[in-house]
């Protein structure tokens, strides 16, 4: 269900809703906009990016899997058929920007929206991201926020990830 839907399905419980303190209705809304099944495949060479990306995604209700580089990423997406895959561009052996080339290439892995992260901004690596094929490019350090929203609305966008 998208992140619509289930807004104008809390809204239309209006009668349940008065009764409800405003910190509560906030706590629902953000549940409703940040808890999903999705299951997200982190791709990293840093455990520390790994494990901080797996606890903001976790409590917001993500199921994750994870990779350390982008080799481990191709045969994780495979096996697992991740909704969301979230792609350091710089790793060792096979880097993000070749395993974003060929999942975008593959018939059973195309449709999964991939998300390229880098520690630089560049307009270079933005470019390569979307010529690639990626939905996305977000700058390292990562902010929860901006990563719980990003999340949220790009599996929104894409429905048949799901």
């Amino acid at each position: 269900m998208g992140l619509l839907s289930r807004l104008s399905s809390f809204f239309s419980s209006s009668k349940q809703n008065d009764k409800k303190s405003n910190s509560q209705l906030d706590a629902e809304i953000e549940t409703l906009i940040f808890t999903s099944d999705a299951t997200i495949l982190i791709v990293d060479d840093s455990k520390t990016q790994i494990a901080v990306c797996q606890k903001w995604l976790g409590d917001a209700g993500y199921k994750t899997i994870t990779a350390n580089d982008g080799r481990e990423g191709i045969l994780k997406t495979k096996q697992e058929h991740p909704d969301l895959i979230l792609m350091d561009i710089v790793m060792p052996n096979v880097n993000g920007f070749q395993a974003t080339r060929y999942l975008k290439r593959q018939p059973s892995t195309k449709h999964i929206p991939i998300v390229l992260i880098s520690g630089e901004e560049q307009s270079s690596g933005k470019i390569w991201a979307k010529k690639l094929g990626a939905c996305c490019f977000m700058v390292k350090p990562m902010d929860k926020d901006k990563l719980l929203r990003l999340t949220s609305r790009v599996l929104d966008h894409y429905p048949q990830a799901k």
